[in-house]
């Protein structure tokens, strides 16, 4: 069975014997999204779990999700920059570059929420970046 990522687009050859009778989910590996399988109902592709609700809602949650995981890495990979960043008050500064190449990152995979809710990435600057000051409030994406 060919199962595809609703959120990356990623497909998947799923043996028919791993699927068996009941429901089946697993990340992707490109994207960490969850995929469902259901195959009691005949579906070879499946949504992610907030497929019910408005598709534009799920890609928001999904892109929100995104957004998070950019955020992390780059703490997890500029953790003493982050930090003495802070010290010194140019934390913004320090991780221009970065910022840059993950908001291209989103932007590029998540074009309507770039536009229409920059606000998604902003917030996950300040969670993990700023350790949940708002010190991203004003920064602006490149364009």
């Amino acid at each position: 069975m060919i199962v595809e990522c609703s959120g990356c687009g990623s497909k998947y050859n799923i043996p028919d014997e791993k699927i068996g009778e009941t429901t089946k989910r697993f990340r992707c590996k490109r994207c960490d999204e969850m995929i469902i399988i259901r195959p009691s109902r005949g579906q070879s592709v499946e949504e992610s779990p907030g497929s019910s609700e408005t598709p534009d809602i799920a890609k928001k949650e999904a892109s929100s999700r995104f957004a998070r995981v950019l955020a992390s890495d780059m703490f997890e990979y500029n953790k003493d920059i982050i930090e003495l960043g802070r010290k010194e008050g140019n934390l913004s500064e320090v991780m221009e570059d970065e910022i840059a190449r993950s908001w291209e990152l989103w932007r590029n995979k998540y074009p309507l929420w770039s536009r229409k809710a920059p606000r998604i990435f902003r917030d996950a600057l300040n969670y993990f970046i700023a350790d949940g000051e708002d010190l991203f409030d004003d920064w602006q994406p490149p364009r």
